[in-house]
């Protein structure tokens, strides 16, 4: 498979239209429909439905479409870590975080290295750690800031000092508002909007003192932020990181601090064994002295 037809490809499944994927790659639409007839007998299965109005792709052409974003977005982002300048540092450094407090330092830090190297881009996404995790083994990213628990095995890390607590978020009008701990016993009978991810949710449900099938759970989130609006809708109770909610209306949600206090601890996070552009090196040497982070 060359990497000029997965973009072909890629291009179809974004307009589901051949004739009008065609016309934005500048090529003719039987060239297009040629090639993409090449690449399902090279492969060996069938791409897209094909209608008259619609390209639809198949559950093969799915699964290459996953493929295929991950090998273009890898491929593009090795032609740019190439080219960067490692004279006057230039490059794309690609971070990934949750919505958590330490995200507020990472931004400081973030500002802090492009002021001493202008020419770096930052790139930032936001994901979960498992999903962080997954880019950082597959090189689609440099660094990942990532809520413990998490498998650091074949990773290097440096944790940020402040750790990271864990609230209950409730809209303003709830009864537990009036509350100024929230205890595990107050949410035995409540609805509960829960991470996610396995390994967090654990230190949860042992801090609630429930198993999972006796607790009302009603959501699973992936990231706390979101979880603000779950529970204004569902009159919910939802067990957040602090800092993954900042910017909320407290005249809608409230949070609350939990007894006894859970807290675990953030890092930023990088794989051991990945070739690093200048750039990347450079912001290691610089967050492991950055007021803020762990002495290692």
């Amino acid at each position: 498979m060359e990497l000029r037809i997965l973009r072909y490809f890629l291009m179809i499944t974004k307009t589901e239209n051949i004739t009008k994927a065609a016309e934005l790659l500048h090529i003719t639409q039987p060239t297009l429909s040629r090639q993409i007839r090449e690449l399902e007998e090279e492969l060996g299965v069938p791409l897209f439905e094909r209608d008259v109005r619609k390209m639809r792709l198949t559950a093969e052409g799915m699964l290459l479409k996953e493929r295929a974003e991950e090998i273009i977005e890898l491929s593009d982002k090795t032609v740019s870590d190439l080219k960067t300048n490692s004279e006057s540092l230039s490059g794309v450094i690609r971070i990934t975080t949750g919505l958590i407090r330490s995200t507020a330092l990472l931004s400081k830090m973030m500002s802090a290295f492009r002021k001493q190297y202008p020419g770096v881009l930052f790139e930032v996404f936001t994901s979960t750690a498992d999903m962080g995790r997954y880019q950082l083994e597959r090189g689609l990213i440099d660094f990942g800031v990532m809520l413990e628990p998490i498998d650091l095995s074949g990773m290097s890390f440096i944790r940020f000092a402040e750790p990271e607590t864990w609230c209950a978020m409730m809209r303003a009008d709830d009864p537990l508002a009036s509350l100024e701990l929230i205890r595990p016993q107050d949410l035995h009978d409540r609805e509960l909007v829960l991470p996610l991810r396995g390994s967090v949710a654990a230190e949860l449900y042992s801090w609630l003192g429930r198993n999972p099938e006796d607790l009302h759970i009603a959501y699973n989130n992936a990231l706390g932020g979101t979880a603000a609006q779950l529970i204004y809708d569902a009159h919910a109770v939802s067990l957040s990181a602090m800092g993954s909610v900042p910017f909320l209306d407290q005249t809608k949600v409230i949070l609350k601090p939990l007894s006894p206090e859970i807290s675990t601890r953030s890092a930023i996070v990088w794989k051991q064994t990945s070739v690093k552009t200048e750039a990347a090196r450079k912001f290691i040497d610089f967050i492991s002295s950055f007021p803020g982070m762990e002495n290692r």
